[in-house]
């Protein structure tokens, strides 16, 4: 019996843990995040072109952490959905991604944008459905899916302080990638700069540039990769 009750109690911390220890969002991303529209717990910024973005978060991080990103997109006139992830695990997130995009019909292309952990449901998805998808942005991650032989594009943005998932890490996977890629690095920033947290990790470098000009940056290096491919789906 007292066994028993060991095993439940270890059980009972670690889903304690799961429910509640995770990466905050700082107060100026949350303060985005509240002017969103939260549909279905989904965080959703519309807008009125054809080609939406779906932002999957890092591990265990706030969603509201990747609102500043979201309004940089949006500023633009993009539809921008921050999918609702189980206990802050995107890896978790594929099937509900796919959800909304199909619910959608509206918005006839998507792009994937993924940090770290997010990388995973970006792979599974582009793969999945490579009709709907015209592109897949990696931050500090990468294609976790073989996707070399589809026709979409993908850009690979990291950072230059990043100790979480260094280009060493990321290289073994570079074959993954489709053929139209392209890998950029952001000198100054660190791993968490791509969203608006603190990070429970001590493992990451440490950032020269501020998070929000880490994200202005993902933002402008995202948009103008995309551009001709974006051009292409709002001109029909």
């Amino acid at each position: 019996m007292t066994v028993f009750l060991i095993i439940i109690g270890i059980l009972a911390v670690f889903i304690l843990i799961v429910l509640f220890y995770y990466n905050k969002a700082f107060p100026e991303a949350q303060e985005i995040a509240e002017k969103m529209d939260l549909i279905d717990r989904d965080y959703w910024f519309h807008g009125d072109k054809k080609v939406g973005f779906l932002i999957f978060t890092g591990a265990q991080t706030d969603e509201p952490a990747y609102a500043y990103i979201a309004y940089l997109l949006h500023r633009e006139s993009y539809p921008v959905v921050i999918p609702k992830q189980p206990f802050q695990m995107s890896a978790f997130g594929t099937k509900h991604g796919m959800e909304i995009m199909d619910s959608h019909p509206e918005i006839e292309k998507w792009i994937l944008v993924g940090h770290s952990l997010g990388g995973v449901p970006v792979s599974r998805i582009a793969a999945a459905r490579p009709d709907q998808v015209i592109g897949a942005a990696f931050l500090a991650t990468y294609a976790s899916t073989d996707l070399s032989g589809l026709d979409i594009s993908a850009i690979r943005i990291t950072a230059e302080n990043d100790g979480i998932m260094n280009n060493k890490m990321m290289a073994g996977f570079n074959h993954n990638l489709p053929q139209n890629s392209f890998t950029v690095m952001i000198e100054g920033a660190n791993h968490q700069g791509f969203a608006a947290y603190n990070s429970l990790s001590k493992r990451d470098g440490e950032a020269t540039i501020s998070w929000q000009e880490q994200n202005e940056l993902s933002v402008r290096y995202i948009l103008e990769f995309f551009e001709e491919k974006i051009s292409e789906v709002e001109s029909d």
